[in-house]
């Protein structure tokens, strides 16, 4: 069974180590901060919460120690509960419990069908508060009746509360006593806590890098992007370190080239999200018509919109930046899994090209990704955009191509491999 909570501190860390790459993913497509929030910290998908009904590695068969039966009647045991949770190393300092007793309108209970039209309709609401989480359950029953239904809000902190859009029966775990008794609550609980600690984290981590990036915007030279001299001391002690984990001549290649290649990355972004003006290939690649008409472009979502070609601003920019460029585009293909579309373009300036290899993936954007070739000559020089870049990103590289790649060819000459 897929688990979508954190279980340990080695989960943990195994999350935090995946931030930088998430925030690479961001980064590409340009997300706003609260697009980001809602990324990281989406509704609980309730149907692997399963896993606490008998799965979870912790769970030993005990019954749910918040339960408590005395002469057939129930009642929640904060004792109970506590207790569990001590054992498993909880700081209890950081939990509270409440229960509230209240007679409630049958029409209130999500499972219509066992209480609809039924008179003395009582609600047992049980509220438990561990670190940052708040758990909701509702247990109903008939007045006196040891049987009952429990709704669960498993973490209020990571639902979505949009009464007028959402049905609630999408919102709550949703168990029969038998399956209630048996449920590992202090695990699930925990479990909770821990993931919503890493979300708030990685919100904390994306914000901070949010800032950076604004800032290295502002300061971006758009005419220069600085590949740094690499010394033959470095790149002797990077070889070495690299035959020592035993890499490859291309793998070598790679983790040198490395800083030049994330140099053109951030460019290509920053340019990107500077001037907002994000094109697709597989547009580009559209002949515009001889009266200068609007043509059907690419959209999201496998839809087909209607506007003024890329290719007319692009000559445009092109022109007012002096950089004379030509241009190929392949064929654009059909991708099946998950149905999208592949282009691959080719840009040459003064005998130097680029090459770009566009996916876009028509119902999962966050995979959309462009590999680039940015010195053609010597594909070893490659790297990856996860989304797609701008008119005035594409057009800024190119103007500065020929330099870069000289540089690029006397670095890989220098090598000898």
């Amino acid at each position: 069974m897929k688990k979508i909570l954190a279980h340990s501190e080695k989960d943990a860390q195994k999350r935090r180590a995946a931030f930088e790459e998430r925030f690479a993913v961001f980064n590409g497509h340009h997300n706003s901060l609260e697009g980001i929030k809602q990324k990281v910290n989406p509704d609980l998908d309730l149907k692997y919460l399963n896993y606490y009904l008998g799965e979870s590695n912790k769970f030993c068969g005990k019954p749910n120690p918040i339960v408590c039966l005395t002469d057939g009647k129930f009642s929640f045991s904060e004792q109970g509960i506590r207790n569990a949770l001590k054992k498993m190393g909880a700081d209890l300092s950081l939990f509270k419990m409440n229960v509230q007793e209240t007679e409630r309108d049958a029409d209130d209970c999500t499972l219509l069908v066992a209480y609809k039209k039924r008179k003395n309709v009582h609600a047992q609401v049980c509220t438990l508060t561990y670190k940052s989480i708040e758990m909701e359950i509702t247990r109903w029953h008939v007045k006196d009746s040891p049987f009952g239904v429990f709704e669960i809000m498993p973490a209020k902190q990571m639902m979505c509360y949009v009464p007028k859009y959402c049905n609630r029966n999408n919102r709550l775990f949703i168990l029969r006593d038998d399956e209630f008794y048996l449920l590992d609550l202090p695990t699930l609980l925990m479990d909770l806590a821990l993931e919503y600690q890493l979300r708030e984290e990685e919100i904390t981590y994306h914000t901070k890098q949010l800032r950076i990036t604004t800032m290295q915007t502002s300061v971006l030279n758009e005419d220069h992007i600085t590949l740094a001299a690499i010394d033959e001391a470095t790149k002797e002690r990077i070889i070495k370190e690299s035959e020592r984990k035993g890499l490859d001549k291309e793998q070598i290649f790679k983790v040198l080239v490395q800083p030049w290649m994330k140099a053109i990355h951030d460019y290509l972004v920053q340019m990107t999200g500077k001037y907002k003006d994000t094109i697709y290939m597989c547009n580009l690649s559209i002949v515009p018509e001889e009266n200068g008409g609007m043509v059907s472009l690419y959209g999201r979502n496998a839809k087909i919109t209607f506007g003024i070609p890329p290719q007319i601003p692009f000559k445009t920019l092109c022109e007012e930046k002096q950089v004379e460029v030509n241009y190929l585009f392949s064929e654009t293909h059909r991708l099946t899994d998950p149905t999208g579309r592949q282009t691959v373009a080719s840009f040459s300036v003064e005998g130097s090209e680029i090459i770009i290899d566009e996916a876009l993936y028509d119902h999962v954007r966050s995979k959309d990704r462009l590999i680039i070739f940015p010195n053609a000559k010597d594909r070893r020089f490659q790297l990856q955009i996860s989304g797609s870049i701008g008119l005035h990103a594409l057009v800024g590289y190119l103007k500065q191509m020929p330099a870069l790649c000289q540089q690029m060819n006397k670095f890989a000459e220098s090598l000898n491999f």
